[in-house]
């Protein structure tokens, strides 16, 4: 259990460590358009749903723990639960952990980090990984969404190259679950 504690707290931190450094952009913000689309349907029993248009290309619905949890058995993940602000997270075997979460306003490009960064690809979306963007044994896979989104897979183990293949393992198989 303390074991489990510590691996979210670490994943924790740097899955803020990550958002906040890929938060340094400089220049003004302007606001982008405010007009929404999407279909309502009319429900049984008197009830109307509004879905966003664009065929399933959006974040807003996205749920890291069921897609994490659609995972879990074939990767060996065990206590998946919802971290901080939309983020979830699984531990491994031996003392690893791994967390996902959507960033619906932050390119690859922003993803950022000490570490080493390279372009790579998971299926067929674009992706970065970065090397050690919080701890010196953690890595970050970032997966596009879209132009302007992605979604995030960070590990943490105890090795460098044994983080970045789990990220890169859990990144390729939720990569089919991302929207399209």
């Amino acid at each position: 259990m303390i074991k489990g504690l510590s691996v979210r707290i670490v994943l924790s931190l740097t899955v803020l460590g990550a958002v906040v450094t890929g938060c340094t952009t400089g220049g003004t913000a302007t606001p982008g358009s405010t007009t929404t689309s999407g279909t309502t349907e009319q429900t049984g029993k008197g009830t109307t749903t509004t879905k966003p248009s664009g065929g399933g290309d959006s974040l807003a619905d996205f749920d890291s723990c069921e897609v994490l949890n659609s995972v879990a058995a074939q990767l060996n993940l065990t206590e998946v639960e919802e971290e901080s602000r939309g983020a979830c997270g699984a531990a491994t075997s031996p003392a690893g952990g791994v967390s996902i979460k959507a960033q619906p306003e932050l390119a690859i490009a922003d993803a950022v980090g000490d570490g080493k960064k390279s372009d790579t690809s998971i299926g067929p979306r674009k992706a970065r990984l970065v090397e050690a963007p919080g701890t010196n044994t953690s890595c970050l896979v970032a997966v596009e969404v879209s132009p302007t989104s992605r979604v995030d897979v960070i590990a943490s183990t105890r090795s460098l190259e044994s983080s970045c293949e789990l990220a890169t393992n859990v990144a390729t198989a939720i990569e089919p679950k991302l929207p399209k």
